[in-house]
């Protein structure tokens, strides 16, 4: 979560050029502002201190210079402290030098996330044996009800579930978030079969049930086709017969998923898991319905929990939503009068910066969070968004494209400092998002600027080399809103057609099954920049697997795989603390749906203002 509010703590243009030369990696830059009097402990707009970044940066001798020219160890911000941005990022260099300095173990943020809970994710082992022997509270719990020992556990962290286990983590290896999720739940939803050895080892009970009625089994039956996690359950005593509120078995839901290798392990011990392949229990139109609800119902929590206009809610979020409109559906008129007054508001807040930073380099650099690269990945999302709701050009929205369109660089594309995967993990999505918000939201007044900007990233989606898959259908999506011709876009629909797999989905990572993240994407880019019809075999197996793999309240279950960068709050969308990852994934898999639903006239094309 972020916001392009103006900055609560506004500092001067030395403790900015502070933040933006740590944000460079420039060492030398820093001292020499440290020398010319800058505020080691000035505050961004997100009370960040240049030590926080550095520290979560890895720039250790960044680090040292601030702690000697007076930086506070334990400076406090909503996000934490020093120590807390360094085992953020798995700076293990950085927690040494830390504790050396005094650093406070025990410092927390506004969501309880703990310094040992952020190095138990990253498997930093010895921070975690350090922590232990200074006696950090490993039992502790967010706000999510998430102890350490869950977090290793959702990432496989081996090592560090033994020395946290063996200092008595855990109560027993059955302490349960505030979803019921033991950290066996965790280790077996996610594929970590050792995880979950190490957990019965240590007294985990396989037949315990979440605040939904669900076993390990049955939740791994349902979210994943691990057979080697089904394996250890099985052979550590979980009940194979137990069934969940609606009466179905592992088998059942591992048969109905089309996770072979898992009901291989099960045995066809129902009847329901000899039928063959998987078949939906629902249409298209039938999925959408459920899932603009659920997303709808959580857009207006977040809307009334926080005045933080988002990527997720106000950005993928209403590109959601506008393609339910556009296939027919009546949107809840309440959260969508709530979100257009939040962005409205943001808009004109920022329009007096934005309009002297198009003129004034000095004011661009006080535009908020541009000292750590986070204008692009918020105003792309934001404005896309707007796009996809065919909202009209105004000076101010206008002025924020053009202030995007400076963020470019030199090569032609955008980026980010920070990834939040998967929403935030490719330079083609930001990318392709900024070339639309610049189609679409470019002053007239600015045509020729925004001409040679959309050239450049063209010829950079052309050239640059992909790994992802979401890499893959952002450099689509961003071809076709640049313009590219239907022959320059054959090797980009080639390349992310030779992606889906056997089961009809896409990976986010070849490493990861496949999800509704990475399917609705790529089906969406394949649909709407590929020409590809939704009569094609590739489609329908898609749509496939998102139908029978979508759950009964509209959701889709997608793992967090982020850092937790952003505070942490329930948001009232399914998945506990995945539940920005499945929101994100539920956009997604809905927008690819909604291309199959027979649409009415469809309005006219927002023109560029």
């Amino acid at each position: 979560r972020k916001t392009t509010d103006p900055p609560t703590r506004p500092h001067g243009s030395r403790g900015q050029d502070l933040f933006l030369a740590v944000n460079r990696h420039d060492a030398a830059g820093v001292q020499a502002l440290l020398k010319q009097g800058a505020d080691p402990n000035a505050r961004n707009g997100l009370e960040f201190t240049p030590l926080d970044v550095a520290s979560a940066s890895h720039q250790t001798d960044v680090m040292e210079t601030l702690l000697r020219s007076g930086a506070r160890v334990d400076a406090p911000s909503p996000y934490g402290t020093a120590l807390t941005f360094a085992a953020l990022g798995g700076n293990t260099e950085g927690i040494d030098l830390l504790l050396a300095k005094g650093a406070n173990i025990d410092a927390s943020r506004a969501d309880g996330i703990t310094v040992l809970m952020l190095a138990s994710r990253t498997g930093a082992d010895k921070a975690v044996r350090e922590l232990i022997r200074r006696k950090a509270n490993i039992n502790a719990k967010d706000n999510g009800g998430t102890t350490a020992l869950m977090y290793a556990a959702r990432e496989g962290q081996q090592e560090v579930g033994r020395i946290l286990l063996a200092a008595g983590a855990g109560a027993g290896a059955d302490s349960a978030d505030n979803s019921g999720w033991t950290p066996l739940m965790f280790a077996a939803v996610t594929g970590h079969a050792e995880f979950v050895r190490l957990l019965l080892e240590n007294g985990a009970h396989p037949n315990v049930r979440d605040a939904k009625g669900r076993t390990a089994l049955l939740l791994t039956a349902a979210y994943g086709d691990h057979p080697d996690v089904v394996r250890a359950l099985l052979t550590g005593g979980a009940d194979a017969q137990a069934a969940n509120r609606a009466g179905r078995t592992a088998a059942d839901l591992a048969a109905a998923r089309g996770h072979k290798e898992c009901l291989a392990v099960l045995g066809n011990s129902s009847v329901n898991a000899l039928t063959g392949s998987p078949v939906s229990v629902r249409d298209a139109k039938g999925a959408v319905k459920l899932s603009l609800a659920a997303l709808q119902t959580s857009m207006l929590q977040f809307s009334r929990r926080t005045g933080c206009v988002s990527c997720h809610q106000e950005g993928l979020g209403r590109m959601a939503t506008a393609a339910a409109r556009e296939s027919g559906f009546l949107l809840d008129p309440v959260v969508e009068r709530m979100q257009t007054e939040r962005i409205d508001g943001m808009m004109a807040a920022l329009r007096p910066l934005h309009l002297r930073a198009l003129k004034d380099p000095e004011a661009m650099k006080q535009v908020p969070l541009i000292e750590i690269e986070e204008v692009a990945t918020a105003d792309s999302w934001i404005l896309a968004g707007m796009a996809a709701h065919k909202q009209p050009g105004s000076e101010a929205n206008g002025a924020m494209a053009m202030v995007l369109a400076r963020q470019q660089l030199p090569d032609g594309h955008w980026q980010f400092s920070g990834p939040r995967v998967p929403m935030q993990s490719s330079f083609f999505t930001m990318t392709a998002l900024s070339v639309r918000s610049l189609r679409t939201y470019g002053p007239r007044s600015y045509a020729g600027e925004v001409a040679k900007r959309v050239a450049a990233a063209k010829s950079w989606l052309l050239q640059a080399p992909t790994q992802t898959s979401e890499d893959r259908a952002s450099r689509l999506l961003g071809l076709k809103w640049a313009g590219a011709t239907e022959a320059e876009r054959q090797k980009a629909i080639a390349d992310l057609r030779a992606d889906q797999r056997t089961d009809g989905g896409w990976s986010q990572l070849p490493s990861l099954q496949s999800d509704a993240y990475a399917t609705g994407q790529a089906l969406y880019a394949l649909h709407l920049a590929g020409g590809v019809p939704v009569t094609d075999p590739l489609y329908t197996r898609g749509v496939q697997f998102l139908l029978i793999n979508q759950d009964e309240d509209g959701s889709w279950f997608v793992n967090k795989r982020a850092t937790p960068n952003n505070n942490y709050f329930d948001a009232g969308f399914p998945h506990g603390q995945s539940q920005y990852a499945s929101f994100n994934g539920t956009c997604w898999a809905m927008m690819a749906l909604a291309q199959t639903i027979e649409r009415p006239q469809r309005q006219a094309s927002l023109r560029i203002p």
